[in-house]
């Protein structure tokens, strides 16, 4: 879960990117050409227009004007009006109001709603496209199913000025060649984006590898590291691991960590390519370089779990990093956090509480703390619901009690210290719960505290 939302943040990241990119931002749409047909009998005027330049600058470079630069780069651009005239007018963001004003000549063939990646979409469809509505009414994306020639139109628009930039011995074309390449970059870049969306990732993988290659030509000659990454990372998902394995190397080599997590996506592929001396090798060199990692500590510790190592071995990365950053009290955190998922819980709140030690205001150190004696209460109290003997069902009710005692103060001021309002409604809701409770004990103490939290909790929506 944790690296479906990074995925979904670095897509974020990578709409912001994009938008700065010579040539301006592309289209966030997709294209599906198999299959399909040009659309004789819904051909608007703008279309045959489209298509009569196609016909006619292909007729240059394939006739008399076929050694002529220029015409190659007046091609190219027909071959991308064609590609570009299903989406012409619309742009993400867009309303169904304004959608139905920009698209006043085409008619919707219907609606319906879809769920993809758990985020619900009302889709528009159009003769030849499809419109992805998300909550707020917006367009978040879409989808051209009838493309106004079936071919590979991006490829054949590249190869145009492929051709041009081998024919521009004096240069004079050199300022349209770069213009038309890096287009094509960007029309790649929304395909994968748009592939993406709705779940190909082994098709987006493709499209940010054609975008690589766009920047790789000369007119161009620049590695864009953002779509190195997410060419490896949609073939990660795609579970093509040795090309996922490929391109983060390559991202890797470029300096492209993404905060180190291309080392725990490139320890998956080792581990699904049966290199297991990769595998620790990897996470080695990434949990040096980012000891805080969360995807790399789970991957060691899982690593080390599934080996039946000694956890020493992962213990001895963190301690390392904590001698040269001893006042870094995340590390101490870090430590922790992997004395819980070993199952050791008075280590961890041994850990946890050094980091408040390091930096008393450390929210994440008190949040966890309350949460940790928290989790104990609710384990004591699954104990007591299966206790037969009266006796020890009491025990282990006052040992609930004391473990919600030692929640509060860890919570209290942890909710005092966050300035984040989603991580402090969940605050609120532990508090609450653990107020609810006390009320029993003492109504006039806790009763109030209680409803402070409740009424937070309420309001937030949690």
């Amino acid at each position: 879960m944790k690296k479906i939302l990074l995925f979904a943040f670095i897509l974020t990241l990578s709409t912001q990117l994009i938008a700065q990119r010579p040539g301006g931002p592309p289209p966030s749409g997709g294209q599906r050409s198999e299959g399909a047909a040009p659309q004789s009998n819904a051909i608007n005027k703008e279309a045959e227009s489209a298509l009569k330049t196609y016909e006619k600058t292909k007729a240059d470079v394939t006739g008399k004007k076929a050694q002529d630069a220029a015409s190659w780069v007046k091609f190219g651009n027909a071959v991308l009006a064609v590609f570009d005239h299903p989406s012409k007018n619309i742009w993400v963001g867009l309303s169904a109001l304004e959608a139905r004003v920009v698209l006043k000549d085409q008619r919707s063939t219907g609606t319906e709603s879809k769920t993809i990646g758990g985020e619900e979409y009302e889709v528009v469809r159009y003769p030849d496209k499809e419109l992805y509505y998300d909550a707020s009414g917006s367009l978040a994306f879409w989808v051209v199913t009838k493309p106004l020639m079936p071919q590979d139109l991006l490829n054949e628009a590249l190869d145009a000025f492929k051709k041009a930039y081998e024919l521009d011995a004096k240069g004079s074309q050199k300022k349209g060649i770069t213009e038309g390449i890096t287009t094509i970059q960007n029309r790649y870049i929304s395909e994968a984006m748009t592939a993406n969306s709705v779940g190909d990732h082994s098709l987006s993988s493709k499209n940010f590898g054609y975008a690589l290659l766009c920047g790789e030509h000369p007119t161009i000659n620049k590695v864009d590291t953002v779509v190195v990454f997410y060419t490896g990372l949609t073939a990660f998902y795609a579970q093509e691991f040795e090309r996922a394995r490929t391109y983060l190397e390559r991202s890797l080599n470029l300096d492209f960590t993404q905060e180190g997590s291309v080392y725990s996506f490139l320890a998956e592929c080792y581990k699904s390519l049966d290199q297991p001396e990769k595998v620790e090798s990897i996470l080695a060199q990434g949990f040096t370089k980012y000891p805080s990692n969360q995807g790399i500590l789970v991957s060691l510790i899982n690593m080390y779990r599934e080996n039946n190592e000694d956890p020493e071995k992962v213990m001895s990365f963190i301690h390392k990093a904590q001698e040269n950053e001893p006042t870094n009290e995340s590390l101490y955190y870090a430590e922790g956090d992997i004395w819980m998922k070993l199952n050791n819980r008075d280590k961890a709140l041994e850990l946890f509480q050094k980091s408040i030690e390091i930096n008393p205001k450390y929210m994440f150190g008190h949040f966890v703390i309350g949460t940790t004696y928290y989790d104990a209460a609710v384990d004591t109290q699954t104990l007591a619901s299966e206790e037969m003997d009266d006796r020890k069902y009491n025990e282990l009710l006052e040992e609930r009690d004391m473990y919600l005692m030692k929640a509060i103060d860890p919570l209290e001021m942890a909710f005092a210290l966050c300035d984040d309002e989603a991580i402090q409604t969940e605050i609120a809701f532990y508090l609450k719960n653990i107020y609810y409770r006390m009320q029993g004990m003492d109504e006039e103490k806790y009763g109030p505290l209680f409803e402070k939290y409740n009424d937070i909790v309420a309001d937030r929506g949690r």
